[in-house]
């Protein structure tokens, strides 16, 4: 930390814990003699002195002579505006027009444009140009108010107002002719008022050019009339030419000068000029603001009380929970009070709320301010509100439900892609009741024909491919070759997996590698590994050096993931020591992910922990910037017994936990918790997750939950566990995995009262939130009625959804209901088309089902070579399931499916799956032995029949039993189904 960033963090720690013991207004703290000159003004219904202190309080006070910044007080300014237009006289006019503009922009409090229009005509009746204007401008803003509009702009024009001629021109049913004729008047009105000294006009012609196009000559014209403007005295255009002078993409750019306008401004009391600059310095902005003057301002704003400022920079004082709760309290009740009117900081300080950056998380509260936003006219804000609400179904209230759809539909009617595509998504995900995809596909469709974007293409896609019907679902493959042709990767993902399980259009190898290997040379590695799976899927003996060569191509071409996943594929497929080489080729040029690998593959060969250490000293050196890769090494390095690695990568993860990088945390307590390295210390492990779990870490009540609940650790308390997990939902009513967390508490009984129905429900929201694997257990529940009414169709697109989101387990159970007829009736070629995309994604139970039916010729044509290639495949894996895979391969060899009988081969592959756990294995190979009939044979038979028995093989007990070696007293059967299959 760099000197003057500790002296701020003195400064910041110092005013902030008073500002702590005081209430915060947010931008709105004045001294106190002007809040006392409105009470005794109001008494003494001085209507004139009451618009003075209000423009003044509106403008700014200044906080003290050593501080310039002027702060105003919009509440107690439009308190005595309010009071000021009650009083006839000669300034009444004047205070309702100022009044009616603070109700337009929010300033003090809620929009109310029905008022602000009402305010506004009765001072057009006085022949108040600006009030013709403002008024005319918002009418025009608003659905069947046209020739209102119309009306009031032309008497601004007529009593000099310029600016209007551009809104008349603009206005709906204007010529092309009439717009230029306009446009002309009004320029040619303003530049007279300016060469007569008038500052606003000159202000105006800067917003004119400004606004005008992109176009550098439209740009350096507004800047030459806003620094007119600021000639004549007009402040607010200082700050405009500051942004101009700011803009990186204008020839004109000049950063140094930006950060003197900027402070030009901020010493003449704009706070706004003063935020810019310490934005621009926190961003990393493109003006390289310097630190004195970042040093400066932000003293200066926290000085004034600056919400905002106090937002951005709360972190670096390093707050308890309780300061940090209390603190958050008061920005949330100053910005609701309406302190913050910049919508900006407004939709900042919703993002903080809603993200947990610098206050305690609550999606509630930025739902709130994201609300008001938009009820000020805020698009930013609306888009903001309406993807919570479609993304968080317990922010679904009727009020923001109402609001969304309200300003969502001017949106979309006015044509805008962004408001039809939101509104489609509001349909798509339910948030009026029942999903609806005819209203989504609809909405989506006219934003197709507003625009032709890769967004909505994808989303169009999406929904025809969550249908349950096949024909549907075909219908999204135009909408997924459009938007694979505009560019997008994610298309080109599912337009190269279309053609290669041959679904929903008719199955093309070849198209099909060509975009994947099109996706790779966009950096696409998802493409590459379903790439070299595809190879794979369709066998032959070129397959395994087909899916070599892409991972190669890419490494050559310098993809930086490409050696790490190459060396997972080599690693799944029994090359460990091809892994190695590439890892080792790939960390010498400096790829730290590459080497963090590679010392975790050596260590594993190795069973020692010290092994490859080198390799993360390395990995150090080297280290990339990208915070999960930090994660990832410094739990690495917690592995060997170096004691300096281990003290650096703990050192590293607590500076990561302190960044609020996801996984830290949880990383750094495994330290303690689990030993990793020389540390040993569960309760210090529990401590830190109890810190984390105070400032509001999802991963740390998660993982204090699972500790619980499993008993691993610590002593099994279900009832905490299940507290721990609603904390946690709490914080995100939504939060995916705390749902499931709950859902498998109700279905187990465990710490609450076992519950199905109740089960589902948390299955339902996890879903709903996105979780794959809550898609896949909902879509389970369906299938068999569990806690919810059987549904074989909803069960079977739930089931589709998940897998086609990633969940790979899915494909399997999909597989599973038209290969067994649990859910719909037997369809063979779609059990292996189900079984063979679920093998191209790794599942290892769906490279078994895909590899039988190969060699069988169950549901498409017997390939017996591919068919062993993903039984090999599988039995390399290091799930629950590989040695199925391998006793699968000896049943090949032993009975000659698809192959020679080989019974040295299939000995081998029953050895190796009964040494890798598999009981089937155990038994038939004692069966065997026991048929050899030697003394030594028979104590090899009784040697696997003991190690199955142990893993509760109930035949293997029986048959111990009858030989006189053995009872089943040692073994718990419980639970266990004796069908007599293995004899």
């Amino acid at each position: 930390m760099t000197l003057y960033q500790k002296n701020l963090v003195v400064l910041l720690a110092t005013t902030y814990l008073a500002l702590l013991s005081t209430p915060l207004v947010a931008t709105a703290q004045v001294t106190a003699t002007p809040a006392e000159q409105v009470d005794l003004l109001i008494q003494q219904n001085d209507g004139e002195g009451l618009l003075k202190i209000a423009k003044q309080l509106r403008s700014g006070v200044v906080v003290s002579t050593d501080n310039s910044l002027k702060v105003p007080n919009y509440p107690k300014a439009r308190q005595a505006l309010e009071a000021a237009v009650t009083v006839a006289g000669i300034k009444q006019a004047e205070a309702k027009l100022v009044l009616a503009k603070m109700l337009l922009s929010g300033e003090g409090g809620l929009v109310d444009v029905d008022r602000a229009l009402g305010l506004l005509d009765d001072v057009v009746k006085t022949g108040n140009a600006e009030a013709a204007y403002v008024r005319g401008q918002k009418l025009a803003s608003l659905p069947n108010r046209a020739q209102e509009a119309r009306d009031n702009l032309n008497l601004a024009l007529r009593l000099g107002d310029g600016a209007a001629a551009f809104e008349l021109a603009k206005l709906a049913g204007s010529t092309p002719e009439q717009a230029t004729a306009m446009t002309s008047f009004g320029l040619n009105l303003l530049r007279q008022r300016v060469a007569r000294g008038d500052a606003g006009a000159a202000f105006d012609l800067g917003g004119y050019y400004r606004r005008l196009s992109d176009k550098p000559e439209d740009q350096k014209e507004a800047l030459a009339w806003y620094r007119k403007s600021a000639q004549l005295g007009q402040a607010t255009a200082v700050v405009w030419v500051a942004r101009l002078l700011g803009n990186p993409d204008m020839p004109f750019f000049d950063p140094a000068a930006a950060v003197e306008q900027y402070q030009a401004a901020a010493r003449d009391g704009s706070i706004e000029a003063a935020e810019e600059l310490v934005r621009d310095f926190t961003d990393a902005g493109p003006l390289k603001v310097p630190p004195k003057v970042y040093d400066l301002w932000i003293a200066k704003l926290i000085d004034a009380k600056d919400a905002t400022a106090v937002l951005y920079y709360s972190q670096a004082m390093q707050e308890t929970a309780e300061q940090r709760r209390l603190s958050s309290d008061q920005l949330y009740e100053a910005t609701m009070s309406g302190g913050v009117a910049n919508v900006e900081d407004l939709i900042r300080i919703g993002e903080s709320f809603r993200d947990g950056a610098g206050v305690v998380i609550d999606q509630t509260r930025a739902a709130n301010i994201f609300r008001l936003g938009a009820r000020n006219g805020s698009n930013a804000a609306l888009t903001r509100l309406a993807h919570l609400v479609i993304d968080a179904p317990s922010l679904r209230s009727q009020e923001n439900v109402a609001l969304a759809l309200e300003k969502l539909n001017g949106l979309a009617a006015k044509g805008s892609v962004s408001g039809q595509l939101l509104l489609g998504d509001m349909y798509a995900k339910g948030v009026f009741g029942q999903a609806d995809e005819t209203k989504a596909i609809e909405l989506y469709s006219r934003a197709l024909a507003t625009a032709e974007s890769v967004e909505v293409l994808n989303r169009l896609a999406e929904v025809y491919l969550s249908s349950s019907d096949i024909e549907k679902r075909k219908k999204a493959f135009p909408y997924i070759a459009r938007a694979s042709r505009a560019g997008s990767e994610s298309a080109m993902l599912k337009e190269a997996e279309a053609y290669a399980n041959g679904e929903i259009v008719e199955q093309d190898f070849d198209r099909a590698v060509t975009l994947y290997k099109q996706a790779i040379s966009l950096g696409a590695t998802d493409a590459l590994v379903s790439l070299a799976n595809l190879y794979l899927s369709r066998g032959g003996e070129s397959a395994f050096h087909d899916a070599h060569e892409a991972f190669a191509d890419a490494i050559a071409t310098g993809n930086r993931e490409a050696p790490v996943e190459m060396a997972r594929f080599l690693k799944a497929n029994g090359k460990l020591d091809e892994a190695i080489d590439r890892l080792t080729a790939a960390a010498r040029k400096n790829n730290s992910p590459a080497a963090v690998e590679l010392y975790e593959y050596l260590s594993e060969r190795a069973q020692n922990p010290n092994v490859g250490v080198d390799w993360l000293r390395v990995a150090v050196k080297t280290m990339s910037e990208i915070p999960r890769e930090k994660v990832h090494l410094a739990s690495a390095m917690l592995m060997p017994t170096d004691i300096r690695l281990n003290l650096q990568g703990a050192s590293m993860l607590r500076e990561l936990a302190d960044a609020k990088i996801p996984g830290a945390a949880v990383a750094l307590s495994n330290v303690y918790i689990e030993g990793k390295g020389k540390a040993k210390d569960v309760r210090a492990g529990l401590e830190l997750l109890e810190q984390a779990s105070q400032k509001g870490d999802v991963d740390a009540l998660l993982k204090l939950g699972d500790l619980y609940m499993d008993g691993k650790y610590v002593e099994e308390d279900g009832e905490k566990a299940v507290g721990f997990y609603r904390a946690v939902i709490a914080l995100h009513p939504d939060d995916p995995t705390a749902n499931m967390r709950m859902a498998r508490a109700y279905r187990e009984g465990r710490g609450v009262e076992r519950n199905l129905t109740v089960a589902a429900t948390y299955l339902k929201t996890a879903s709903d939130a996105g979780s794959r694997m809550a898609t896949r257990d909902l879509g389970l529940a369906y299938m068999w009625g569990s806690g919810v009414k059987r549904e074989e169709d909803k069960a079977v697109q739930l089931l589709r959804s998940a897998a086609q989101h990633g969940f790979v387990f899915a494909w399997g159970d999909l597989a599973e209901t038209y290969g067994a007829a649990i859910g719909p009736d037997v369809d063979a070629s779609q059990n292996f088309r189900l079984n063979m995309r679920g093998a191209r994604e790794g599942h290892v139970s769906a490279m078994i089902g895909a590899g039988i039916a190969l060699l069988s010729g169950f549901g498409t044509q017997r390939d017996p070579e591919a068919g062993i290639l993903w039984l090999e495949r599988a039995s390399a894996g290091t799930g629950w399931d590989a040695p199925d895979a391998m006793y699968r391969l000896a049943e090949v060899y032993k009975y000659g499916i698809g192959v020679d009988k080989d019974p040295k081969k299939a000995r081998e592959w029953e050895l190796r799956a009964a040494n890798a756990g598999s009981t089937t294995a155990m038994f038939h190979l004692a069966l065997e032995f026991e048929a050899d009939n030697t003394d030594a044979s028979k104590a090899q038979a009784i040697k696997w029949l003991q190690k199955a028995r142990a893993l509760q093989h109930v035949q293997a007990a029986k048959k111990l039993k009858r030989m006189g070696a053995g009872d089943m007293s040692s073994v718990s059967m419980q639970g266990v189904e004796d069908d007599g299959v293995e004899e």
